[in-house]
Order: C-alpha cells, then structure tokens, then sequence
C-alpha cells in the first residue's frame, strides 16, 4: 500500500511514531528486522507497513537482509534528529519549560537545548537551602567529568572561582 500523494515528505517522515524511530535507529548503522523489532518493541507484522512506505519513498533500502537509509534518508534524520532530540527533553518536563522565562537564557545555549541528553529534574526550596548545596547535587557534580553552569543567584560560597 503506497501512501496517497497528498502527503508530504515531512508528513511521510513526522506523523508516523513508528517510522520517526525506525529512522532514528537507523540512523548510526543498518538493521535486521530482528533488530528493528527489539529495539522498537514491536512486533514485525506492525513494522512492516512502515518499512514499505519508507521503501516505497525512498529513504530507505533493504540490502543484504538489512534495511539502511538511502543517501536522502541520511539528509532527512541528520536534519530531524536535533528537532526530536529538542522535543524530547521539552516534553519530559513539559511544564517545567514552558513556566520558565526562558528570555534571560542567551539565544545561542537555548538553540542547543536538545543537546542536554539524559538529564534528571532536581527543584529544591529555597528557604530550605538559603545557605548549603543539595546533597544530591553536589553527589552528581564530583561524579561528571565535565559539566556547564548558570546560575541566576549568586551564593556567598562560591566566591573565591
């Protein structure tokens, strides 16, 4: 079954919550059905329409009992893959982002947000810790190798760096 001309490329690559992650697999190495199914944790029978249509598109192929992106199928996630990297960090705390004034944050380090990666949501109160660190926090911080920092308040600790 061909999909009906009136979608769109980005339709064909977007709507569809299953090809977006047949694509996103796909997007570092070819796969065997057996993997797509693992990895997506569906079954083969509910991949298989997906797979068509990508193939039917054009942006993917089946070589040697592996599907792999064409070379426009590689454009296409190299381009989508921040977009849903971005998505997926702004939906995990969807309500933590958009209640923020996010306008002080340089436009620059807001562009690159999808770039966070896993990360874990640490609120604390204020009048709880006027004067010393999260525990928790500082536990994460001499365990990274490297990290980035911006603080909107200035603590009386931190004076001397």
């Amino acid at each position: 079954m061909t999909l009906p001309a009136s979608l769109s490329l980005s339709d064909i690559v977007c709507l569809s919550e299953k090809r977006r992650s047949i694509l996103l697999l796909l997007k570092d190495k070819s796969c065997k059905m057996e993997e797509l199914t693992e990895k997506t944790d569906m079954s083969a029978h509910s991949l298989a329409p997906q797979l068509k249509t990508l193939r039917d598109e054009k942006i993917i192929i089946f070589k040697d009992e592996r599907y792999e992106l064409t070379h426009i199928g590689q454009v296409l996630v190299k381009n989508m893959y921040p977009l849903f990297e971005t998505i997926a960090i702004l939906e995990k705390d969807r309500k933590y982002w958009f209640d923020r004034d996010l306008s002080v944050v340089p436009p620059d380090l807001l562009n690159r947000i999808g770039e966070i990666g896993s990360y874990k949501l640490l609120e604390y109160s204020i009048s709880d810790y006027m004067f010393d660190v999260p525990a928790e926090f500082l536990d994460n911080l001499k365990k990274s190798k490297h990290f980035l920092c911006l603080l909107s308040v200035y603590h009386p600790v931190y004076t001397d760096e």
